[in-house]
């Protein structure tokens, strides 16, 4: 799914429906992160690629608008917003994307890429979420925001291939294996992306 090699175990929708709350919680600061992440990235490199600007600050706005979502969920569950946790795949895929840093891939092709298979990574568990949560209103929901993280894989994606080219998918391949081990690795919890 969305160049992903590695699925995510299904019973990782077991974990996640034992502790709803954390989940989306945890959902809520992902979505926090992934406008931050998309301001981030413009103060970084829209003076050197202007084009970032209206699509990266309309992303910023929608994840803005999906943590506002999120939360609602949790008021309707009668929660509140908890302390943010480490996000440990978001690191290490950083990480991995960093092991060839030296006179590999310039900084603005890793940070599209990674954001893309973050998303995309993002979009298949909600697509599990949508198809096995007990919970009817809850899986129309992660439906909804299964197919926004879709379209910002293929944002990042095609800026990437608009400003890199054919590196852009020759780099994606290689990050794309990089993230199936290490997926693979993390624990089954009710995290987004543990």
């Amino acid at each position: 799914m969305l160049g992903l090699l590695t699925p995510t175990d299904p019973s990782w929708v077991e974990a996640a429906e034992r502790d709803l709350d954390r989940l989306l919680s945890d959902h809520a600061h992902c979505e926090l992160k992934a406008a931050q992440s998309a301001l981030s990235l413009l103060a970084r490199f829209a003076g050197e690629w202007g084009e970032l600007t209206a699509p990266l600050v309309a992303l910023a706005h929608e994840e803005t608008e999906h943590f506002a979502e999120v939360t609602a969920q949790l008021a309707a569950r009668g929660r509140s917003l908890t302390l943010p946790d480490t996000d440990a795949y978001v690191r290490q895929l950083r990480q991995a994307a960093n092991q060839d840093r030296d006179g590999g891939a310039p900084p603005l092709l890793d940070r599209l890429l990674v954001s893309a298979l973050i998303e995309a990574r993002s979009c298949e568990r909600f697509k599990l979420l949508s198809e096995r949560l007990s919970d009817g209103s809850l899986r129309t929901f992660y439906r909804g925001l299964m197919a926004s993280e879709a379209r910002h894989f293929a944002l990042f994606r095609d800026l990437a291939e608009a400003r890199f080219g054919r590196e852009a998918r020759t780099r994606l391949e290689a990050l794309a294996v990089r993230e199936g081990r290490l997926s693979a690795r993390l624990p089954l919890g009710p995290t987004v992306h543990g």
